[in-house]
C-alpha cells in the first residue's frame, strides 16, 4: 500500500478501504501520492451506494489528529467538513467507469473554507519531519456520509468508490463491488457511517400522504 493511500479516500476509505481491494492499476498510478504534502483542493471521492441509503453531504466531518512522538497529550486536532463536490465534467466520466451498482453517485470533497487549515497542518507536519521528529496521526469520520431509510441488511452492503486526486490522473476506481458488511465487519462503525434518517416532521408527513 502506498503511503498516501490509507487516507486518500478522505471519507470512504476511513472504514471502507481495504488495501487488497484497490485495483493494482490505481495503486500504481497513486504510488507517489502523499496526502501530507499534496494539494487537496482537487481531491474528490465519489461513492455509488445501495438505493436504501440517502446521501447526507452536509453532515460529514473528517477529524484528523496528529502529534509528535512522545507528545500525544499535545496532539493537534483538525476537523474537515465534507460537502457535495461534483463538477460538471464528473458525471460523464464517472458514468463510463466500471461499476457493480446502478444507483446514482454522490461526490464529496473538503469544504473550501477548511483548505487553509489543511495547508497549515501540512506545513507543520513538514517542519516536524525536517527537524527529525517522528510524527503520528489518525483519521476518523464523524457524522456519516449517508443515512439509511431501512435497517442494515444481514447480507452484503455493496459500494463502488472512485477517487480524483488531480486533473492529470483524473478519476480512478478505488473500490469496486466492495462489501462493507463482510463477516467480521465492525457493526458499530458501519452503523455510525449510515445512521437512521431523521423522521420527517408531522406536517410534512401529512402533506405527503395526501
Amino acid at each position: 500500500m502506498t503511503r498516501g493511500l490509507p487516507s486518500l479516500a478522505l471519507a470512504s476509505a476511513l472504514f471502507l478501504s481495504a488495501c487488497n481491494g484497490v485495483p493494482l492499476s490505481t495503486q500504481w498510478k497513486l504510488r507517489s501520492f502523499d496526502l501530507s504534502t499534496a494539494d487537496v483542493a482537487p481531491l474528490r471521492v465519489a461513492l455509488r451506494a445501495p438505493d436504501w441509503l440517502e446521501p447526507t453531504p452536509t453532515s460529514a466531518r473528517v477529524v484528523v489528529a496528529y502529534w509528535r512522538e512522545g507528545e500525544e497529550a499535545a496532539k493537534r486536532v483538525l476537523t474537515i467538513r465534507l460537502v457535495s463536490g461534483a463538477k460538471a465534467e464528473d458525471g460523464p466520466i464517472l458514468a463510463g467507469l466500471e461499476s457493480t451498482l446502478s444507483g446514482g453517485l454522490v461526490v464529496f470533497e473538503a469544504d473550501r473554507r477548511d483548505l487553509a487549515a489543511i495547508r497549515a497542518a501540512q506545513e507543520e507536519g513538514m517542519r516536524w519531519r525536517e527537524s527529525g521528529a517522528k510524527a503520528h496521526g489518525s483519521l476518523e469520520l464523524a457524522g456519516g456520509l449517508f443515512c439509511r431509510r431501512a435497517e442494515i441488511p444481514a447480507g452484503a452492503v455493496i459500494f463502488d468508490v472512485y477517487v480524483h486526486t488531480d486533473d492529470a490522473l483524473g478519476w480512478l476506481p478505488l473500490l469496486i463491488g466492495h462489501d462493507a458488511h463482510r463477516p467480521g465487519a465492525d457493526e458499530k462503525k458501519l452503523a455510525d457511517f449510515m445512521p437512521p434518517c431523521a423522521a420527517a416532521p408531522a406536517n410534512v408527513a401529512a402533506k405527503t400522504r395526501r
